[in-house]
């Protein structure tokens, strides 16, 4: 028994071939979306007076990037910053991170020290803290962005099909 369009169906299937350039020319896309997002929520320190040593107004949001890798199975898009002190920044510190962590993955298990601390400026003066409160902006990026770059990466997988198929 024969089915009609068979032939056609097949030819329309090879033409489309790899749909791996498309995921990856997508997944690129949508992560670069998700880093404009968290590059507009990531706090910026504003120095008033003697500034945090090492941290400059701007740094943290100037060092958040994106890769993306592909291999047999999947098309993974990354979204970082390297920045060491990026996870105090997002999770908070201390108790008053402990108490002030509204917004951050609920994922990632957070262990928080229970007790302040001193440190020395460089003028020899001491200084203590409790810690500082979480400003989660890696996390709510991704959040915000979840069912777009999921329906976004879903539509240029179908405009490639239908480009193909001849279905416009």
């Amino acid at each position: 028994m024969a089915v009609n369009g068979v032939q056609s169906l097949m030819r329309k299937f090879n033409q489309l071939g790899s749909m791996e350039p498309i995921v990856y020319k997508s997944v690129r896309k949508q992560t670069l979306a998700v880093q404009h997002v968290a590059v507009k929520l990531c706090p910026v320190y504003y120095p008033k007076g003697d500034p945090i040593p090492g941290v400059s107004s701007g740094e943290l949001r100037n060092s958040i990037f994106t890769k993306v890798e592909q291999d047999a199975d999947a098309t993974i898009g990354c979204v970082y910053t390297t920045k060491a002190y990026a996870p105090y920044v997002e999770f908070g510190t201390g108790p008053v991170g402990e108490a002030n962590h509204a917004g951050i993955s609920p994922n990632v298990p957070v262990a928080y020290r229970q007790d302040g601390w001193v440190w020395q400026d460089k003028e020899g003066g001491f200084h203590s803290t409790e810690g500082q409160p979480a400003q989660p902006f890696m996390y709510p990026a991704l959040k915000s962005m979840e069912k777009h770059v999921i329906t976004a990466i879903g539509n240029d997988l179908q405009a490639a099909m239908r480009e193909v198929g001849g279905n416009q």
